[in-house]
């Protein structure tokens, strides 16, 4: 599978069975803190018990996303560290149906070197 096929599998697959969600990163301190939001389409699940190891625990989430939305809005910019950008960091915030969670583990997945999805374990 080419990447733009995964990724327009993903698209449809979360227009027709996700919701809109907000991803946010705020950058600054103090006064001059300031969000970077961007609508993305999400699949939210619970983890399931035999899932609870590591750092899941009982309450975290799984959030499945496209990248498509994220690119096409210059979201994340360029870190110093030379990570890539457009993938969530921990600590940055998903609010799906008005709750916020914050990211715990972004999983980025690549096919070819190309960012086709995105799967965050959050809590809150």
């Amino acid at each position: 599978m080419s990447p733009e096929q995964a990724l327009s599998a993903l698209d449809r697959a979360l227009a027709a069975h996700g919701q809109n969600a907000t991803l946010r990163r705020y950058t600054g301190t103090g006064p001059s803190r300031t969000a970077s939001d961007v609508t993305v389409r999400v699949r939210l699940d619970d983890y399931r018990p035999e899932e609870l190891v590591g750092g899941i625990i009982q309450g975290d989430s799984r959030v499945i996303l496209s990248p498509s939305q994220i690119i096409a809005a210059s979201w994340g910019g360029t870190p110093a560290d030379g990570t890539d950008g457009r993938v969530p960091v921990k600590n940055d915030q998903i609010i799906v149906a008005g709750r916020a969670r914050i990211v715990q583990a972004p999983v980025p997945f690549y096919i070819d070197g190309q960012l086709v999805r995105i799967e965050l374990q959050v809590r809150g």
